[in-house]
This record gives C-alpha cells, structure tokens and sequence, in this order.
C-alpha cells in the first residue's frame, strides 16, 4: 500500500512527515541501488568535509547526522571526527545504518543511529547531548534533501541549533531554487507519486530563504549561503539534460 492510500493527506507539518516516514521505511532497502543516488550523495559529503574539514579533530569531534539515511554522508565523515550520532525518522534507513556499520566492525562509541523525531514541544530529546557539527544532508530518493521534505524548516532549525556546542556549527544542504526549472519538478512528480506527499517544498530553497531561517534562529551568526556543487540530469520527457544546483548553507552558534 503506498503512503498516499494510508490517511487522507493535506498539506501541513504533521501529514508531511507521516507520509515521508512510510514512504522512506518502505525505499529503505534501494536506496543505495541508484548510481544517481551515490553520486549526489559523495557529492554532498566531499561539499561538507570541504567546508569543515581543517575545524574537524578526530580525536574531539562530535556530529549530530540529522535525516542521516542509510549513513552515505556519517561514512564520509567518519574518518575525520571522534564520533557520529545519526538521527532519522524511518526505522529502516537506521536499521540499514546501524547494519552497515555492524558489518564494517565499528563500534557503535563511534557512530550509531537513532531513530527518533525532534520535536520542539519536547524540549531536549537526547539527554543533554551537544554537537561540534549538525549536518543535514541526503536522504534522497531522485535527488531529493532533507530539508525541502520538511513542512516547518524555521522549526526543525531551532531544534538543530539547540544541540549544537557554543560556536558549533549546522550546516545544510538542499536544491537551489531556479525560476527557470522549477516546473522541471513537476515531472518528478509525475514520474514518482510519492513527491505530492513526502516534499513539502518543490523545487527547493531561494539562497534568501535559508538564509532569513537560519538569522531568524537568533542563536546563528556568520551565515552563508552559496552553491556547492551542481550536477546534470536528463529528463526523458523532454529529451534533454539540464544543470541542477545544490546549495550549502552554513551558520555558527553564537558563544
């Protein structure tokens, strides 16, 4: 039964992330079968590590992988940091996680997913835990980010930013938003059902958007938004490749 025959479906926060939750327990198991998938998601992690890695200590460093997936971006991280806390909605991308990290004989002091939905009503959710790095990068299926999955972004970035250290740092990536392709979307959702339900932001984020979410946290400072990379799809139906952007956005918790 697909996420859409399961409740009636409008378009608010709760309904956005019912319908992500079955949709990505039920894709679990493929998400790595797509050389696509693969190559957006090295690409997401050699943009993260590019960005931080003279600020990471293997021996002191601790990320909070938000939306972590089947752990594409931990694997990259997980030779330059101390340790990885993954954190997902679906149990099945954190089972696939912890599997994975089973089979390759990593102790779990050094990288382990939870499956858990941060909430705000909730207050602190893991104990009082704080994080040097909260990354939010790809859990994707056709190239879909965590971020444009999720209804209230302005909500789930004060939660990130609640565990980071002082001077930690979040940093996010997602599709830019092009006036010009955006209706290109539209045949994503054509072509996959599930992008009515589980993508609350078509099309991805103007540089402005993040950016206002990220100030308007009031803990965040030194901002940035800029393109990390870009990548060519073709799109059968207009038999033609077109050049997609995908921004990161960075800000660190004030002192």
């Amino acid at each position: 039964m697909s996420s859409s025959d399961q409740i009636p479906f409008s378009s608010n926060d709760d309904n956005f992330a019912y319908h992500n939750k079955l949709h990505f327990n039920s894709e679990a198991k493929n998400m790595e079968s797509d050389p696509f998938n693969l190559m957006v998601a090295k690409k997401c992690g050699e943009a993260i590590i590019n960005e931080i890695k003279s600020e990471l200590d293997p021996d002191k460093t601790e990320v909070m992988d938000f939306a972590c997936g089947t752990g594409l971006i931990s694997q990259a991280l997980c030779p330059y940091v101390k340790s990885i806390m993954g954190v997902d909605s679906a149990q099945a991308m954190v089972d696939e996680f912890n599997k994975k990290i089973w089979q390759q004989g990593i102790d779990e002091s050094e990288m382990k997913a939870i499956c858990l939905d941060l909430k705000e009503s909730e207050g602190d959710q893991l104990d009082g835990r704080k994080f040097d790095f909260v990354v939010v990068g790809i859990s994707i299926l056709q190239c879909a980010s965590a971020y444009h999955h999720i209804s209230d972004i302005a909500a789930i970035t004060r939660i990130l930013a609640s565990y980071l250290k002082p001077s930690g740092k979040l940093i996010v990536l997602d599709i830019t938003k092009d006036p010009e392709l955006v209706d290109k979307f539209k045949y994503f959702q054509d072509k996959h059902k599930h992008v009515e339900h589980t993508v609350a932001h078509k099309g991805g984020f103007y540089h402005n958007e993040i950016e206002e979410v990220f100030l308007n946290t009031r803990v965040l400072e030194d901002v940035k938004v800029e393109i990390a990379f870009t990548f060519n799809k073709f799109l059968e139906k207009d038999q033609k490749e077109y050049t997609f952007k995908y921004l990161i956005a960075k800000g660190r918790k004030k002192e």
